[in-house]
């Protein structure tokens, strides 16, 4: 018998995934530009021609590759908005948590939207992402925070400014924990929800920031 193992052939969408992962683990580690395709599938552990198959070119890819991040993200926080059933002080916690927990993927996602951002490279669909993140970062947490000054659970203050620089913050920890290697994601967003629990007038209840799953395996590619 022989002691050799046969890892496990992927489906079509555990393969598109996995070089999904590797294209984003290669443009965080690099900037994007002077990754190749072929590094991609090298990182992967398959042909080139397979990466071809799912992709029409790099571009396709890069884009493909954003989208499922962002996708990826907005998925967990997705979930855990189905548990606060509209309570403002618990939706503002679960797109916290989904930071903290989807931490790993949207540092890569960052550094990726950063790099593109001052690249010179102008692509419409990919402007058009990071746009509508953004976007919709800002209005959940508007959303919230009016539901909260209308309930009476939060003092009233300027939403869209307060909810603006509480985007802003998260910005500046992802890029902090990339500069300065430190790991303080969960620790920085836990002290960002008691500040703005502060800023709300918010005393007695906590804002959720529940601990990070373990990350998923992500499927090995077969022979």
């Amino acid at each position: 018998m022989s002691g050799k193992q046969t890892r496990k052939r992927l489906d079509p969408a555990e393969r598109k995934e996995l070089i999904l992962e590797g294209a984003l683990k290669l443009f965080a580690e690099r900037h994007y530009t002077t990754v190749t395709v072929r590094d991609i599938a090298r990182g992967c552990g398959m042909n080139v021609a397979l990466i071809y198959h799912y992709f029409d070119d790099k571009d396709h890819l890069v884009r493909s590759t954003l989208a499922h991040a962002i996708g990826e993200f907005l998925d967990s926080y997705s979930a855990r908005t189905a548990e606060e059933s509209g309570d403002p002080l618990g939706e503002i916690g679960a797109w916290l948590d989904a930071n903290i927990e989807m931490a790993p993927t949207l540092l890569r996602m960052v550094k990726l939207m950063a790099d593109y951002s001052v690249s010179g490279d102008r692509h419409d669909e990919i402007g058009q992402m990071i746009g509508e993140f953004y976007a919709r970062e800002q209005e959940v947490l508007e959303k919230a925070i009016r539901r909260g000054i209308r309930q009476g659970t939060f003092r009233k203050v300027d939403v869209k400014r307060t909810a603006r620089q509480v985007s802003l913050t998260l910005d500046g920890i992802f890029h902090a924990s990339a500069s300065r290697a430190d790991d303080r994601i969960p620790q920085d967003i836990a002290d960002l929800a008691d500040l703005l629990r502060r800023i709300l007038g918010v005393e007695e209840a906590e804002t959720p920031t529940k601990p990070p799953k373990k990350p998923r395996r992500k499927p090995v590619a077969a022979d």
